[in-house]
């Protein structure tokens, strides 16, 4: 009997899955720099990732998504090895998402992606729910219970974290998140209020991101109070696209979680072709003890169809200064896209910082 189960239930679950229709999504990226550190010592390294997505429509209205992560793996390092196996792969999302047809919306369970307007303060996956109705009073509305760290299961000692955004498009694109977190070991917590707002007036677009950030302290440490705000204007001239982008934050900032804000530069801050080698830049604007302000201009313009050439200079504040340059070829567009970068910078007048790399991106259709 035991082993007719054992060979029943191998056929009843490709039974299940063949009545099922999956389709993949994702993407594999190898990247290779070299550079120094804040010690100049010169050196650089090679890492590749994957990226394999699974979604499927199990009935009408609920959906399942699973995101699996493979990498970073470093060429001769960990996961990458000589006669090692050792590739780490992560669960990035796993959810259900199921459609409620009598309030037009969404509710997704599980791990899922979720980034803020500009990502200062999260752009990652989270384990939560999130709730998305299409319109409400001439609102989106987005609202989320995201459960940031789970410690001992039987003690009231998690950190918990609540959004709510609110957007709409008239008369402007424009929205604003009331967030709210909460750690119950620490007895600390804040209370975050950010609006955004897009104007576009042909060829230019402005991109601003005020924030308050309101940090509650356990008896006797005061309260604190952070404000700032992130804004971009750039400027679409068909044969050149430039623009400034800049962020500022008052003493203490704002509390962050996962961010991934690129104000441009590489060496000081995340670049979009390359943010593993980033020096010094440790989302300066939260919890610092002093005015931050990060500005940075910045220019992309095509040379052909499938190839464009980049630019951007700019300081960060009691930081540095970085000026970098590089190409973007699409091999195949919208599959494969290889470019090459290179970005000089000078910490505090004295450490001369270098960084030059390639990427090469591929996007599973």
């Amino acid at each position: 009997m035991k082993k007719l189960v054992v060979i029943l239930l191998p056929l009843l679950l490709v039974s299940l899955l063949a009545a099922i229709d999956f389709d993949f999504d994702g993407e594999n990226r190898t990247r290779a720099a070299a550079y120094n550190n804040a010690a100049e010592r010169d050196g650089g390294h090679v890492d590749n990732r994957a990226r394999l997505g699974i979604n499927s429509e199990l009935f009408d209205g609920l959906k399942f998504r699973a995101l699996f992560e493979i990498g970073d793996i470093v060429w001769g390092g960990w996961g990458g090895a000589l006669s090692t196996g050792a590739m780490n792969v992560e669960t990035y999302e796993l959810y259900i998402d199921y459609r409620i047809q009598a309030i037009e919306a969404n509710v997704r369970v599980g791990q899922q992606y979720w980034a803020d307007h500009r990502s200062l303060i999260l752009d990652d996956s989270f384990s939560g729910i999130l709730l998305s109705i299409d319109d409400m009073q001439g609102f989106q509305v987005e609202a989320a219970w995201m459960k940031l760290l789970e410690r001992i299961f039987t003690n009231s000692d998690d950190m918990n974290y609540f959004m709510i955004h609110l957007k709409s498009k008239n008369p402007v694109d424009w929205g604003a998140y009331l967030m709210y977190g909460r750690d119950d070991l620490t007895d600390t917590g804040n209370i975050t209020f950010m609006p955004h707002f897009t104007m576009a007036m042909d060829p230019l677009t402005v991109d601003i991101v005020p924030f308050a950030d309101y940090q509650i302290n356990p008896s006797p440490i005061d309260d604190e109070i952070g404000f700032g705000a992130a804004a971009r204007l750039s400027a679409d001239l068909d044969v050149i696209e430039a623009g400034v982008d800049a962020l500022f934050a008052t003493k203490n900032g704002l509390t962050v979680l996962s961010p991934y804000y690129q104000n441009g530069l590489y060496i000081y801050g995340y670049g979009y072709h390359h943010d593993g080698v980033n020096l010094y830049w440790n989302d300066g604007y939260s919890g610092n003890a002093d005015t931050f302000l990060s500005l940075v201009g910045f220019a992309k313009a095509p040379v052909m169809d499938n190839l464009k050439v980049f630019a951007a200079g700019g300081l960060l504040l009691d930081t540095g200064f970085e000026v970098n340059a590089g190409v973007e070829y699409h091999v195949i567009p919208d599959i494969m896209t290889l470019s090459g970068y290179a970005a000089v910078g000078m910490h505090d007048n004295d450490t001369k910082n270098y960084l030059v790399g390639t990427t090469l991106q591929i996007y599973f259709p």
